[in-house]
């Protein structure tokens, strides 16, 4: 019996670690629950016929995350060798790590600098594994001040403005990342996700291939055949098959989908009743909110729950769902931006280093430097 619940939590463990997508701790997991049935045949009858085909069905799903696996890798190693635009949304890190790491990294003023720390740790990681040619960092600082709160004022207005601490530091993760010779952009009109949607239209009128770094949702609406959706912290990358595939929309129609279903996140409601599955049902059937609205009688006979009462709400939302789709669609600002900006100049370990010491970072900054250098 003991043996049988052993079998059983090694199972479970191969079964969660498939779950996550984890190709290579599964295998090795598997491998684990493999050897000792491997030792003594018998013990697979131990199982009985529901247990054997399970045992069957986790050699497949072991089989496929493999594959996975090749494919994932595959695609980090052509993107590495070829001329591929990397879109940094570079806020999300630096408030991840702003969250992320404890307050015990401070300047010689002795104020806080764990957002700073955290984001060029991170920074430094992406600029080593993926040596990008072109790259471009893309920095909120329209914040209650953007074109989006001209249209829609309580926009965001779940979110609170950085404190002088904070705000300090995003400044001081601009300035390095501009000292590490990459591209910035930013301003009080435009999101970042604007910036980055106009590194996304430079990449695709020089026919190159983009990667946008990010765990923001909107950015997925980007993604071309040839491009990549990664967030970085998580490893999850996503390709336009991905998108489709986790989406259940096309990377183009997500404003439509969320439009209906309302981002919480940006304090957009959407349509009262309308939820991620019947919004992604109305916009597979319709295409757009076009052509939604434009049939709306014929919502009632979609087969979907409630579709009388999701009729009845759209009727009187109409105005609001195309308000709320022009804030989450990207508006690529008018700056011109041609390639030769996102080709990234590497900067000399000196000009760092002096930069950092005329800021009071301490050793432990010094040392991300040097590591990145050696």
């Amino acid at each position: 019996m003991k043996r049988k619940f052993r079998w059983a939590k090694g199972l479970i463990a191969l079964i969660v670690a498939g779950f996550r997508g984890s190709g290579k701790k599964a295998g090795a997991l598997f491998v684990d629950f493999v050897r000792p049935l491997s030792k003594n045949l018998k013990a697979y009858m131990e199982f009985g016929p529901f247990g054997l085909s399970v045992i069957c069905y986790a050699i497949y799903c072991i089989v496929q995350l493999y594959a996975f696996q090749i494919v994932i890798d595959g695609n980090i190693a052509t993107l590495r060798q070829s001329d591929t635009v990397y879109l940094l949304d570079s806020s999300i890190y630096i408030f991840q790590a702003w969250f992320g790491y404890p307050d015990r990294f401070h300047d010689e003023a002795g104020r806080s600098v764990n957002a700073v720390y955290g984001y060029l740790k991170t920074l430094l990681n992406q600029i080593d594994r993926l040596k990008p040619q072109y790259m471009l960092a893309a920095f909120d600082e329209s914040l209650f001040s953007g074109f989006r709160h001209g249209l829609y004022p309580d926009y965001k207005a779940n979110r609170a403005l950085p404190d002088d601490s904070l705000a300090r530091q995003l400044h001081l993760c601009r300035a390095l990342t501009e000292l590490l010779g990459i591209c910035c952009a930013g301003d009080e009109v435009y999101e970042a996700d604007d910036w980055l949607a106009l590194g996304a239209y430079t990449a695709h009128q020089a026919g190159l291939p983009l990667a946008v770094l990010s765990r923001d949702k909107d950015l997925a609406q980007l993604i071309g055949a040839d491009d990549l959706w990664w967030d970085w912290s998580s490893d999850i990358q996503r390709d336009y098959a991905g998108i489709v595939d986790y989406w259940g929309v096309r990377p183009q129609q997500i404003p439509d989908l969320l439009a209906l279903m309302g981002d919480s996140s940006d304090n957009i409601p959407g349509v009262s009743g309308v939820g991620e599955k019947s919004a992604r049902i109305l916009i597979q059937h319709f295409d757009n909110l076009e052509n939604l609205f434009a049939n709306l009688e014929e919502v009632k006979q979609v087969k979907v729950r409630g579709a009388k009462r999701l009729h009845d709400a759209l009727l009187s939302e109409e105005e609001n769902v195309f308000l709320f789709r022009e804030l989450i669609r990207l508006h690529p600002p008018t700056t011109p931006l041609p390639l030769s900006n996102l080709k990234r100049n590497s900067a000399t370990p000196e000009s760092v280093l002096a930069f950092m010491q005329g800021q009071g970072l301490g050793v432990a900054f010094q040392n991300l430097i040097e590591r990145h250098y050696a």
